[in-house]
């Protein structure tokens, strides 16, 4: 009970106040504009729209808190479906038939972190031309086409319910948990913030920072693939064209909930109202009837607008200090 209290009070932690305030100003607004928009049928329809970005998100925040990028997230997740999809029409059933997907997505993830680990690939390289290829092969397995015709068994992955909760809703809010507990209160995994912080010298207080990497990517790269079989289950088909700049949305849900680009900040909580604040944003348009294609000019410049406030505090930061040692200097 004390960790999962430790759990709530990260998600309204200081550093997210400014976040909490603005989500909660836009559902007023958009409660009063649209009546339907707090009914349980539209919450419902909100959640599961994003559920796919909210996965990849959990992962994202372990990998930009170590200082890296994974811009992979968008083509694993299509992959990883389309690698179900055609496993499902054979008869190996439909558990193997996801723990070889998932396999498949965590290896990528391993390939990406290899890349940067052995080759020195910048990680928003390495993870862009592991995105390029990805597509490419997805495009060249399916010739285009989409893969559907799955069991049942499948179906009720994306579709059923526990005690009328969405099943990929459970999931994310168990994983969730899950994460925010390591982040908290497991040393390993505590580990990133000295990694995003300053690679070098984590290396040389001990900490094993290319393995580590290979757990962070992997991670990252099995969220994306357990969004793809989700997005796969709820489609009740494989496409080429699933996860289309959802690694944009991601990204932009981990920084506005406070994580820095740079590495050594970030938290489950932070990206979690990240995440929430994106969807109401993204069922703002639906409910307004605006154009969709919109989402995406607005979700850039809110995540260029959080980069330039983190560049501007920093600034302000270092400002400060410099003054504050010029009067130490001074003050004898």
């Amino acid at each position: 009970m004390r960790s999962l209290g430790t759990v709530l009070k990260k998600l309204t932690k200081k550093g997210n106040i400014g976040l909490i305030a603005s989500v909660a100003l836009l559902t007023v607004v958009m409660s009063l504009a649209y009546p339907n928009f707090l009914t349980l049928f539209n919450i419902e329809i909100t959640a599961m729209g994003f559920i796919q970005e909210a996965l990849m998100a959990l992962g994202m925040t372990l990998v930009i808190i170590s200082g890296g990028i994974d811009l992979s997230v968008a083509a694993v997740l299509p992959f990883t479906a389309i690698i179900v999809g055609l496993l499902l029409k054979t008869s190996l059933g439909v558990w193997p038939s996801i723990a070889i997907a998932l396999g498949v997505a965590v290896l990528i993830g391993f390939i990406n972190a290899l890349m940067i680990n052995k080759l020195r690939v910048f990680p928003f390289i390495a993870t862009l031309a592991t995105a390029t290829m990805l597509r490419g092969v997805a495009l060249v397995i399916t010739e285009g086409a989409t893969i559907s015709g799955f069991p049942t068994a499948f179906y009720e992955i994306g579709h059923g319910r526990v005690y009328g909760i969405p099943v990929p809703v459970i999931i994310f809010l168990v994983l969730a948990v899950l994460f925010a507990l390591l982040l908290k209160n497991h040393s390993y995994f505590q580990q990133v913030y000295f990694v995003g912080g300053n690679a070098k010298a984590a290396q040389l207080s001990g900490i094993k920072v290319n393995r580590l990497r290979y757990v962070i990517y992997g991670i990252s790269a099995f969220m994306a693939g357990l969004a793809g079989i989700i997005t796969a289950s709820q489609y009740v088909s494989a496409s080429t064209g699933f996860g289309l700049n959802s690694d944009m949305r991601v990204i932009t849900s981990v920084i506005i909930g406070g994580a820095s680009l740079s590495g050594g900040k970030g938290s489950i909580g932070g990206t979690i109202w990240g995440v929430i604040f994106l969807a109401i944003i993204s069922n703002a348009f639906v409910q307004s009837g605006a154009p969709t294609y919109w989402q995406d000019v607005v979700y850039g410049g809110m995540l260029l607008a959080a980069v330039f406030l983190e560049e501007y505090l920093r600034a302000r930061g270092r400002k400060a200090k410099m003054k504050s040692w010029r009067e130490f200097l001074t003050s004898g």
